[in-house]
């Protein structure tokens, strides 16, 4: 049996080290020249990340360990300490350490899948290659997904609304900035990062300390280069801009990410945190469930499996994420004073990979639950309209 897993990022060697640790001989290709480039991720993880694994992952990547946040709104704020609640790492190096052990075939581009009898005749850039199994681990814009959903009769005319809100086939795009900066003065704590919220974009803008000396200062949104320059202007961070990335955030909930003989994980299938944009963790359990049903010969199961795991809080995230675009800029404000108000509670129940949990237990508070309902009320009916 062969399998192919199109994609070199995290995921798609961890679903390489994962049947090799099973004795299932795979073939990994990766269009660009080398693995770990270019990066295109803001490089902070939760701990489960390095101590929720089926394969332990070396923590040579980790550069510095985060303690907590602080959250802004405008001139208001209010700190939360989590002792070792996530990691900033050398995302380059946590990709290459995955990758080690691995035959990855780099510089090798998928442009085009055909069905061939149970498998798959892959058109790439260095020549034709059959697969009786293809994982897509390709990102974002997924060429497997596309395929997979063509051939399932998934694609479907988007609707002009979907398409005035950037949404295609059942996933929004979103474009992510980042910049690493060599400070000319002690801009952050060593050991928090910093969350700046703002009305009129979908998500936030970050700031995470490297060391003393360097951060990362990175924004979802569109035209995010230019908002990026303006926040950097207004905080007066100072410094050598040393690095640039950017990249697309894919946020939805696919109908179907498996078939007989093909499946997506990853950001090709939207394992991604709707309300910070993170993925590495969803992805990297999603890849050990993807392997359970190789392994059990029922790769349409996987589909259901991880569903049923983790797909509430990915569809929990989406909702709350809709409802937090709609806010306007009192409603952003009141909506913060509550948080604020109510730091004890987010400092106890916050989680890292799993955000309903913080809501959960918040709302169980009737405090919480009247403000937030009365915040809340006019988008929650409109959403629900």
């Amino acid at each position: 049996m062969e399998i192919v897993i199109v994609g070199a990022g995290p995921i798609g060697c961890y679903t390489a080290q994962l049947l090799k640790k099973y004795g299932i001989k795979v073939r990994v290709i990766e269009e660009h020249k080398e693995v770990g480039r270019p990066v295109k991720c803001a490089g902070i993880v939760g701990r489960q990340v390095f101590e929720d694994t089926l394969i332990g992952i070396s923590k040579s990547s980790v550069i510095n360990q985060i303690n907590g946040a602080f959250f802004f709104y405008k001139e208001d704020n209010f700190r939360i300490e989590r002792e070792g609640v996530a990691y900033v790492i050398d995302r380059e190096k946590f990709d290459k350490e995955l990758s080690k052990g691995l035959n990855v075939e780099c510089g090798r581009r998928l442009l085009e899948i055909e069905k061939r009898g149970k498998g798959y005749w892959l058109k790439t850039s260095s020549g034709d290659i059959f697969a009786d199994i293809v994982i897509g681990a390709d990102g974002a814009k997924s060429r497997v997904r596309k395929f997979m959903m063509s051939e399932l009769g998934m694609l479907k005319e988007n609707k002009e609304d979907d398409l005035k809100d950037g949404i295609k086939d059942g996933i929004k795009y979103y474009n992510g900035w980042q910049y690493r900066i060599r400070v000319e003065e002690n801009f952050v704590p060593e050991k928090f990062a910093q969350v700046c919220m703002s009305e009129g974009i979908p998500f936030f803008i970050w700031t995470i300390p490297e060391s003393e000396k360097i951060i990362r200062v990175g924004i979802i949104s569109k035209n995010g280069r230019i908002k990026l320059n303006h926040f950097l202007a207004e905080t007066k961070i100072k410094g050598e801009i040393i690095d640039k990335l950017a990249g697309i955030i894919p946020l939805g909930m696919i109908t179907k990410t498996s078939d007989k003989n093909i499946a997506v994980v990853g950001d090709a299938a939207c394992h991604i945190k709707p309300l910070t944009g993170g993925g590495i963790y969803y992805g990297l359990k999603a890849a050990e469930i993807l392997v359970e049903c190789i392994k059990e010969n029922d790769l349409p199961e996987y589909d259901r499996r991880w569903k049923r795991k983790f797909g509430r809080e990915i569809r929990f995230g989406l909702w709350a994420r809709k409802v937090y675009e709609k806010l306007n800029k009192q409603e952003t404000k009141n909506i913060f004073s509550l948080f604020k108000e109510n730091e004890d509670l987010i400092e106890q129940a916050a989680n890292f990979e799993n955000h309903s949990v913080v809501f959960r237990k918040a709302f169980k508070r009737p405090k919480i639950f009247l403000g937030a309902t009365k915040i809340l009320g006019r988008n929650i009916r409109k959403i629900i309209s």
